[in-house]
């Protein structure tokens, strides 16, 4: 396949795919014409923007002294208020200092959400929880079990049981079923664990005691939507937690999903609003905490009623940045920003759809989910969870000796992504 740069001039360039890269211009256009920012698909054929050569003058004032997420919005139905940012608690460790969390809720970021599979997260909210009683009543915790399809009634209240031991808590705000389609569990097709029906006899029992107020569904996989849709159409779903951003946003369906949870008045809250674990093209680390705050303000105008951030717990920095960004809405600004940096990250950025790769691979191996097990192990620096995913994949899916040579992924990638490097790099560093 012929992969060409931002750089190249028109008479190399051959002809555009206008059904990969027009999505996000009408992405972003759906916003901007409000904004007065609206690219053209045409004339973004046109401009060219040489790699390393973006240089987009940094935001001023993107930090506001003494800034608070002011913006609450309500969950849906369930009519539970939050503030329009959210912890994610994905990267919490024992060395994590409790008073972190405390400062983020201090600035307005009243959602924190967590797992039983995410380390010693729940163990660090249940010390902050310890050390500062006050914040139970100011907090919306929402962790997730993680059941596979043939779980048990039982397995899953254990679990939840845990969860509330490990948090010092008698109950959560929201129970996720996690993951749905994460390719870390066998025989999960992202569908069937949802047709379960000790998972509802589990969720029935689990609100009549009290120890849980509200469900919720998530999933980052490549058909999320439709799977996302799936948990909608059962009823018992409050909320839907989803990978949510600029790069995959429309071909993944999201805009879809957003009017289908809307109309059944389920909550939508984003995650993964940085493609690529937050990395910057070369030539953006002078506008990189305007691009973050980009990103999160263009969730929201998408719909989201909050998004959630893994450094927000773990970084002072973070939580300024986050709180500032969304004391201003969406501008015609932040669309020309993002519209750069996408153009700039898309051939680095795995969307996870894994057919072309899959189908090239002569011994299929399961490379989107290796690359995002890279990601987090690389990108996000959750080294040891990034480790366990890989050893669960089964091995013919993570490895094949051809690996060594074979560059059949890189070459099927329609978007240019090179993937082949990545696999061997994650086979020599979670192998």
């Amino acid at each position: 396949m012929t992969r060409y740069s931002v750089g190249v001039t028109d008479d190399d360039r051959p002809p555009p795919r206008r059904s990969r890269r027009k999505v996000l211009l009408y992405t972003l256009g759906g916003v901007s014409a409000a904004a007065g920012a609206y690219i053209g698909h045409s004339e973004w054929d046109k401009r060219r923007v040489p790699p390393g050569a973006a240089r987009v003058e940094p935001r001023e004032g993107v930090i506001e002294k003494g800034a608070v997420v002011a913006e609450r919005r309500k969950l849906g139905r369930t009519g539970v208020e939050v503030g329009v940012v959210g912890i994610g608690a994905g990267g919490l460790d024992r060395a994590t200092s409790p008073r972190l969390i405390e400062r983020a809720v201090d600035h307005g970021m009243t959602y924190i959400d967590t797992s039983v599979c995410y380390g010693d997260s729940e163990d660090v909210i249940g010390r902050t929880l310890s050390d500062a009683k006050h914040l139970r009543d100011k907090l919306v915790i929402a962790t997730k079990w993680d059941p596979g399809h043939r779980a048990t009634k039982a397995e899953m209240i254990a679990s939840l049981d845990k969860s509330l031991r490990r948090m010092g808590t008698d109950h959560v705000d929201f129970m996720q079923i996690h993951w749905l389609g994460g390719g870390h569990m066998l025989g999960d097709s992202g569908f069937n664990r949802l047709d379960n029906p000790a998972l509802y006899e589990a969720m029935d029992e689990a609100k009549k005691s009290g120890k849980v107020r509200f469900f919720g569904a998530t999933s980052h996989h490549e058909k999320r939507a439709a799977i996302l849709e799936h948990a909608i159409d059962k009823g018992a779903f409050d909320l839907v937690l989803v990978k949510m951003n600029v790069l995959d946003h429309q071909e993944a369906g999201i805009p879809r999903l957003i009017a289908h949870a809307k109309a059944k008045g389920v909550a939508v809250v984003a995650m993964k609003s940085q493609p690529g674990g937050g990395r910057l093209p070369e030539g953006y680390a002078s506008s990189r905490y305007s691009v973050f705050q980009a990103n999160v303000r263009w969730c929201l105008e998408q719909g989201a009623s909050c998004v959630v951030h893994s450094s927000i717990p773990v970084d002072e920095h973070a939580q300024d940045l986050a709180a500032s960004a969304v004391s201003k809405k969406l501008g015609a600004r932040d669309l020309l920003l993002l519209d750069g940096y996408a153009r700039a990250l898309s051939p680095e950025y795995c969307r996870g759809c894994g057919e072309a790769c899959r189908a090239a691979c002569p011994d299929g191996v399961a490379i989107e989910h290796v690359l995002q097990f890279d990601m987090y192990d690389s990108q996000y620096g959750w080294h040891d969870a990034a480790r366990e995913h890989y050893r669960a994949l089964p091995e013919r899916e993570r490895w094949s000796e051809r690996c060594t040579s074979c560059n059949a992924c890189s070459a099927a990638c329609p978007y240019g992504v090179d993937a082949a490097p990545r696999v061997r790099r994650a086979r020599s560093q979670l192998g």
